[in-house]
Order: structure tokens, then C-alpha cells, then sequence
């Protein structure tokens, strides 16, 4: 029998200090993490659509595939009842995720891995708007001026990517609706997001975009080439590219977003977000999935401006007194 006294370290001591750190650091690998997997999601999209796979092939499998991921995963979990109130919220969320997994992949049809990487930074400004047209919250003038910047550098890769290919401004459009229908996403999912934990709330909403998905099953060309075996010969890199693309930016990500925040906050987290068009920008000028072009870091720069701005008039606003 061990005798052994434990004794609880409180926060000013160095046992709280040490377990202080030690959240800090995994949950910024956890950011990290999440940022990398989003930056390798734009590349190896780009990579397989349309020639190894169709576009409406990679969301149906990311869909499906991520729904029965969540599921399997979910046995193990202890099982939350949702409130009646909440159904309506999840249903509505599927048929967002719906909207901005499938309108991201035909994005991949003629716009730039790149370039899609840019202006789904502008997304926390649709957050942003879609509350406040929705929501009624009040936005600051600071917060509009923000908004206008960052729609500015949007619009910078939208007109210098169409100048240079006039088939980019439709993929560019789609990843624009992809950014809205994300942040719609973000917004309704909101509250539900604060009473359940994250696999019991993402296993519905999965399970509700699986269902609105099915009749997009009838919009799916001929077999894949990928699952082609020319020669003997297996197309292995292709698969395992879409079994990423299923495994780590449309589960992983998801899964370890929420603790991520907890730890670290959601103001650092968003922070790495800006890693993700940086790390598309070099994995696909490394592999030749892409090109670069002088538009891309200055709208990059300009977006981001914009958004630090309007996050900074959020922080400094004066909070509503009860």
C-alpha cells in the first residue's frame, strides 16, 4: 500500500505553473496541427481534381467518408440527448457543410489552389456580417472599415486571377460561396457547440449532410481513374492523397479545433489560420500544383490587415453592462 501524501499544486505554485504550460503547448501544436492539415487540404484537392477524381467525387467521399469516421469513433464516447430546440440547428448546419465541402471542390475545376487559400481567409469577415444582418450585433466603424479592407484584397484575387485566366473567376466565385456558407456554418453551430461535446454534436451534423448529400450521389461520372488499375498497376499516391483529404482536414481538424480553443483561446488560434495560404503557397509552387503570382502576398497582406483590424475594434469594445 503506498502512503505516499499527494499534495495539489495551486496555480501560483510551480506545479500549476508547469500544467499552465503544458496546456499551452499542446494546445498550440493542436493549432499547428490544424493549420497544416488545411494547408495540405488546398494542394492535394488541387492535385486530384479533376484528373484523377471529380470534383463532386472528392466531397461525396469526404462526406461519407468522414461520416462513418465520426460514428465508428463516436462508440466510445458517451452519448449526449440533444435538446429539441437543437435539431433544427443541426440540420441546418448539414445543409451549410453540404454548401461549402461540395462548392469547395468544384472550386478546383479552374481556380488556383492558391488563390482559394487567400480568400477563404476572408471568412471571419462573413462571420462577422452574417451576425450582424442575422444576430442584429453591433459592428463598430473601425470593425466596417476592417471588413472593406479585407473584402478588398478578396476582390484583388478574384480580378488579377481572372486577368490572368478568365476560367479562374468561376473556381474564385465558388470559393467565395464556399467562404459563406462556412461562415453560416460557424454561426448556427455556435450555440449547440457549447452544450455538447464535440463528437456527439459533429456525428448529427455528418449525419445530416450525408442524408441531403445522397441524391448528389446520381452526379458522379464513371469510375474514378484513381481506382483504375492500368497495367497491374495500383494508383497508390492518388488514393492516399483522398484518404487525407477524408482522414485529417475533414475529421482531425474538426475533432481537435474545439479543444484547441479551450486551451489556447480562440483569438491565438485564429492566428494560425493565417499559416494556411502560406503553406499552400509553398507545397504547391514545391510540386509544381500551382503557380505564384504578385497578387497573391499582397491580397494575402491586405486581408489579413483587415481582419487584425476588425478583430482589434472587437477586442477594444466596450462590453454590454447586464
Amino acid at each position: 500500500m503506498n502512503n505516499t501524501t499527494t499534495v495539489s499544486s495551486a496555480p501560483g505554485q510551480p506545479g500549476g505553473k508547469s500544467k499552465k504550460l503544458k496546456s499551452l503547448l499542446i494546445g498550440n501544436l493542436l493549432a499547428l496541427s490544424t493549420a497544416i492539415c488545411w494547408g495540405l487540404n488546398e494542394p492535394a484537392n488541387k492535385a486530384l481534381i479533376p484528373d484523377w477524381i471529380s470534383a463532386s467525387g472528392v466531397a461525396l467521399s469526404r462526406i461519407f467518408g468522414a461520416t462513418l469516421i465520426v460514428w465508428l469513433i463516436s462508440i466510445f464516447i458517451k452519448p449526449q440527448k440533444i435538446q429539441k430546440g437543437d435539431w433544427k440547428s443541426l440540420a441546418w448546419a448539414g445543409v451549410m457543410m453540404v454548401g461549402f465541402i461540395y462548392v469547395f471542390s468544384l472550386a478546383f475545376n479552374t481556380a488556383s489552389a492558391i488563390d482559394i487559400a487567400i480568400i477563404l481567409t476572408f471568412q471571419p469577415m462573413l462571420v462577422v456580417l452574417i451576425n450582424a444582418i442575422f444576430k442584429h450585433e453591433k459592428v463598430s466603424s473601425l470593425e466596417i472599415v476592417g471588413m472593406l479592407i479585407a473584402f478588398g484584397g478578396a476582390l484583388l484575387v478574384i480580378l488579377a486571377g481572372g486577368n490572368l485566366d478568365g476560367g479562374r473567376l468561376l473556381g474564385d466565385f465558388f470559393a467565395v460561396v464556399c467562404s459563406i456558407t462556412y461562415a453560416a456554418y460557424l454561426v448556427i453551430i455556435e450555440g449547440p457547440s457549447k452544450r455538447y461535446g464535440t463528437i456527439n454534436l459533429m456525428k448529427w451534423v455528418f449525419l445530416f449532410t450525408a442524408i441531403i448529400s445522397i441524391p448528389l450521389i446520381f452526379t458522379l461520372p464513371a469510375v474514378p481513374r484513381l481506382f483504375e488499375s492500368v497495367g497491374g498497376t495500383t494508383h497508390w499516391l492518388p488514393i492516399a492523397l483522398l484518404l487525407f483529404i477524408i482522414v485529417f482536414p475533414t475529421v482531425y481538424c474538426y475533432i481537435v479545433t474545439p479543444p484547441a480553443i479551450k486551451l489556447i483561446g480562440s483569438e491565438l488560434l485564429s492566428f494560425y489560420q493565417y499559416l494556411v495560404p502560406v503553406i499552400t503557397c509553398i507545397v504547391s509552387v514545391i510540386f509544381k500544383i500551382d503557380t505564384f503570382h504578385w497578387y497573391q502576398p499582397v491580397s494575402f497582406v491586405i486581408i489579413v490587415a483587415g481582419v487584425m483590424l476588425a478583430n482589434k475594434a472587437k477586442a477594444t469594445a466596450p462590453k454590454k453592462s447586464n
